[in-house]
């Protein structure tokens, strides 16, 4: 018997829990890849949180309204663009996924780098333009170009500039591996038992 978690990471993967309770043998392997979309959520959403902090770090639960908003929205983008990949077995589409997720992963690997690196930052910029505070609209470009200085300041600029590559590769490859997965997954048991399924009882 599959437990709820179970049933609840297959719906997510796009998953019909009734045909996958005739495929044991990749009942976890299917739940994998519902868990890369539950922390595909995860990320947007703290994404959002960090960004709303950074750049305007008032009426937080403003952002956090913000942020469940477009959590939302992205969750209905994320099951759309599953189901059309469960519908279409062509590797040109896999393609197409994998360099869009790969600059949503950076831009959402950005405000987590600005978080972590703040007060490196706002050095920097105070270097370049003798200001300790900026405008709401000035942060908007001048932290990522800050952040961009804190990566030429010799060995402290080298760590930073490796944590930012390591998290924007932990937020790329959570967005991209369930893609793979599904498309391994074509001609696996669950396949054979949903087309038998549609042949004869619909």
């Amino acid at each position: 018997m599959s437990s709820k978690i179970q049933k609840y990471l297959w719906k997510l993967a796009n998953y019909d829990s009734f045909i996958m309770e005739y495929c044991p043998a990749i009942h976890n392997k299917i739940a994998g890849i519902g868990t890369f979309f539950f922390f595909q959520n995860l990320v947007v959403f703290f994404s959002v949180i960090t960004a709303y902090t950074v750049f305007v770090s008032k009426y937080l639960f403003l952002g956090f309204l913000l942020a469940t908003g477009i959590s939302y929205l992205f969750y209905k983008w994320m099951k759309f663009l599953s189901e059309i990949h469960h519908n279409n077995s062509q590797n040109g589409l896999f393609v197409v996924q994998f360099f869009i997720n790969f600059i949503l992963s950076l831009l959402l690997s950005i405000p987590f780098c600005l978080f972590l690196f703040d007060y490196q930052i706002i050095f920097q910029l105070y270097l370049k333009t003798g200001k300790m505070s900026l405008g709401s609209i000035e942060q908007l470009w001048l932290k990522p170009y800050g952040l961009y200085e804190t990566w030429l300041v010799g060995n402290e600029g080298n760590i930073i500039l490796f944590i930012c590559i390591a998290t924007f590769l932990m937020i790329a490859f959570i967005f991209i591996t369930p893609y793979f997965l599904i498309l391994n997954n074509k001609k696996s048991s669950y396949t054979l038992v949903k087309q038998n399924y549609e042949q004869n009882f619909y």
